[in-house]
């Protein structure tokens, strides 16, 4: 259950730094800290909930190259 701390921890430093703070240094510190913890919390996820993170990762990533291919068809 360590996963879901690191997520809520991540996530909310995430949205912190994205609500919260104008200064491009804090942005970058803060979304850097974020990402990170998200990191290591999917490092420290069972494996099936790993490989299911995964699997919707590569379907959004082909559903984005896929619209990328149609708009460049258009023109």
């Amino acid at each position: 259950m360590n996963y879901l701390i690191l997520w809520i921890l991540g996530f909310g430093t995430l949205w912190a730094g994205l609500k919260l703070f104008d200064d491009e240094a804090l942005l970058i510190v803060t979304l850097i800290v974020g990402a990170v913890l998200v990191l290591a919390g999917l490092i420290s996820a069972p494996a099936r909930l790993q490989i299911g993170v995964e699997v919707v990762l590569v379907v959004a990533l082909f559903h984005v190259c896929m619209e990328c291919i149609q708009r460049g068809e258009r023109s």
